[in-house]
């Protein structure tokens, strides 16, 4: 999230940044404004988490949601088909969502800067051009999309019903992707304002009408094994991407109506909505390391899923997606308290204050790193019962899922330090070296070392994500090493 300091803030706008965003005073450096105005350290640590941490939860929901209703659709053949399918509709509508995440990632750090600096014209303006690139690049990456899925289904070797429930997910939720964008950078923008509670009402609405809509389309089983009942109308992975596509269109409308209407310290003026190069530049300028570094990320774990289909073992998709599912239950708390890492580097960087950015990013580690231990203590002493939550009447689901939390379980600690590190580097604007760290992990010890560990030493799904927690396990270690230089603290945006 770089560029050359406030003072080139906004060059040939005629918005000049004022004399407090470039240099400001001790008295300045004290606090923050808005929200965040009066509060100690620790508490502004936990105003900024609290509702992000909620928000995760229902973000956590819409896709768990929609493996639970696939997990109980009728027929045990059709379950294991609909989980496959999902899996791989799953990760393509990350795909479709890479780039409106890096443009969240570069407007929530020129928008934590200027509240920090008192430069509503310049988050106002960020917003704008935010939601310009989000909405764009989600036509485009759903029109892309759209054509390619039987491609990608074939691809990776889905036949069947499977590949054309996969193709139905991946075409329904694409056209929703656009609007996907505005709710999730204009809920990214609120965040870095300091609005955690607007964000987490959006998201609630969406959860609420996706989980109504999904079941209702989709039809589900239940009562007795040998004799069971069935609820809705049927659609089966057809109502379950409808659902979730209708959830999300909502969701984006209701976050630009209340950026629309004001009532954060951002506010979406319809005439910053114009494409405006110099602002919309600052923008990619940040977001381009972030969209490296997840395009990797994202092709080194699709060539995981590549390596899960080459294992030929029935279940293996579905059993690998619920691990993921159920292991970012100990995310959901690492993410949360990241917004305020972030939040909070940005806007102290604003106010020229990196020493309060520093201990506000420790802070949240401690707690991250708290939260996510004792989330693993269930994954390795419990993981049955977290997996039959999901998937419970299916038997390849139940036996391959439940190691694989397990591997998980000791490596939750460095992952929090991966997801606190990380977030603040971006919040002060420190992408690239943040892409470098990622990238240089992923393409060494888990592409290369999955492979290795799954085939020619035979370990299979278990080797694969022996390898995915190795190299959690050394980036939280580099991320750490990196921070303590300091250099973080001179990016520029």
């Amino acid at each position: 999230m770089a560029i050359a300091g406030l003072r080139g803030v906004l060059v040939g706008t005629g918005e000049p940044a004022p004399p407090a965003a470039l240099k400001p005073s001790k008295a300045r450096q004290k606090q923050l404004t808005g929200k965040l105005a009066g509060l100690s350290l620790p508490r502004q640590v936990w105003v900024l988490s609290l509702w992000p941490l909620l928000e995760q939860l229902l973000n956590f929901l819409v896709g768990t949601v929609d493996l639970a209703i696939a997990g109980r659709l009728p027929g045990e053949a059709t379950r294991l088909a609909a989980m496959d399918a999902i899996t791989v509709g799953a990760y393509f509508v990350w795909l479709m969502t890479l780039l409106q995440a890096a443009v969240g990632v570069g407007a929530s750090a020129i928008v934590s800067r200027a509240i920090g600096a008192s430069h509503r014209r310049l988050a106002n303006a960020g917003v704008g051009q935010a939601l310009v690139l989000a909405v764009g690049s989600g036509v485009f990456a759903g029109m892309v999309v759209l054509v390619a899925a039987p491609w990608i289904a074939r691809g990776l070797r889905l036949e069947g019903g499977a590949a054309q429930m996969a193709v139905t997910y991946i075409r329904i939720t694409a056209l929703s992707i656009p609007m996907c964008g505005a709710l999730f950078v204009g809920g990214a923008v609120l965040r870095a304002a300091g609005d955690t509670r607007n964000p987490f009402l959006a998201m609630l609405l969406v959860n609420v009408l996706n989980i109504v809509i999904s079941v209702v389309l989709a039809g589900v089983s239940y009562g007795p094994a040998d004799s069971p009942k069935t609820f809705g109308l049927g659609w089966g992975v057809t109502g379950i991407a409808a659902g979730t596509a209708i959830a999300w269109t909502v969701g984006g409308f209701v976050v630009l109506a209340i950026l629309l209407t004001g009532r954060s310290d951002i506010r979406l003026r319809r005439h910053r909505l114009l494409p405006h190069w110099h602002t919309m530049r600052r923008i990619i300028r940040i977001a381009l390391p972030n969209l490296a570094s997840q395009l990797g990320f994202w092709g080194i774990n699709f060539a995981l899923l590549v390596y899960v289909s080459l294992l030929h073992v029935e279940g293996a998709f579905g059993a690998h997606m619920l691990a993921i599912r159920v292991e970012s239950i100990a995310f959901l708390p690492g993410f949360a308290i990241s917004v305020a890492a972030s939040t909070l580097t940005g806007q102290y960087l604003g106010l020229g204050d990196p020493d309060r950015a520093r201990k506000a990013t420790y802070l949240a580690m401690a707690a991250a790193v708290a939260l996510m231990s004792f989330c693993s203590i269930f994954f390795f002493f419990t993981p049955e019962p977290l997996v039959a939550l999901l998937s419970p009447d299916t038997p390849e689901h139940l036996a391959l899922a439940p190691p694989l939390l397990k591997i998980a379980a000791p490596i939750m600690p460095f992952f929090a330090v991966c997801i606190i590190i990380g977030s603040s580097m971006q919040g002060a604007g420190d992408t690239k070296a943040t892409a470098f760290i990622n990238f240089s992990g992923l393409l060494t010890t888990r592409l290369i070392g999955a492979y290795v560990l799954a085939f020619p030493m035979g370990y299979g799904l278990n080797g694969i994500w022996i390898a995915m927690m190795a190299d959690l396990a050394i980036r939280g270690v580099l991320f750490l090493a990196y921070y303590r230089t300091g250099r973080w603290a001179k990016a520029s945006v």
